[in-house]
């Protein structure tokens, strides 16, 4: 796999499309330490960047969000990884959005927690590990608590709207 080229993009994700979101938050969090966070002025990115999209995707990766149908759908769901930040705010432009913003916000979050043990939105409890482009476009906050272990148990990707 060359995370450095847009043929392989989208693998860390995959795992949740297999029932397995602990791999992918193991993986997309290891991918945006590794390939996405060591850019310098001497020798630029590393990869194939070409028109954004891998910029698009160190970005996407390291806010722990990316889209395995690149946004095909009237409704695109986002697969949710492991976030680097503790907190990012996406400010959505008034004309075109309902919401104000939409807020990704980690508890425990460092290298050793990359695994999402439990999860809100707006305030109530939030199942599975995707979250739809309408959710986000009217605006909230995701709350993800990140611990040191994964729950390798299979489990359902989708949640309640």
């Amino acid at each position: 796999v060359n995370y450095g080229n847009q043929p392989s993009m989208q693998t860390a994700f995959i795992f949740n499309q297999l029932g397995r979101p602990d791999l992918t938050q193991y993986w997309s969090r290891k991918v945006s330490l590794e390939v996405h966070s060591k850019l310098t002025e001497e020798y630029g990115y590393n990869g194939d960047e070409d028109q954004g999209l891998m910029g698009s995707l160190a970005v996407l990766m390291k806010i722990g969000l990316f889209q395995m149908n690149g946004g095909t759908e009237s409704n695109p769901a986002y697969e949710i990884g492991s976030p680097v930040f503790d907190k990012v705010k996406i400010h959505l432009h008034p004309d075109y959005y309902e919401g104000e913003s939409f807020t990704i916000r980690t508890i425990d979050n460092n290298s050793d927690n990359v695994y999402i043990k439990s999860s809100t939105f707006n305030q109530k409890s939030f199942t599975g590990f995707k979250i739809h482009h309408e959710e986000i476009v009217n605006g909230g906050k995701l709350v993800l608590e990140m611990g040191s272990r994964a729950d390798a148990t299979p489990i359902s990707l989708e949640h309640n709207q």
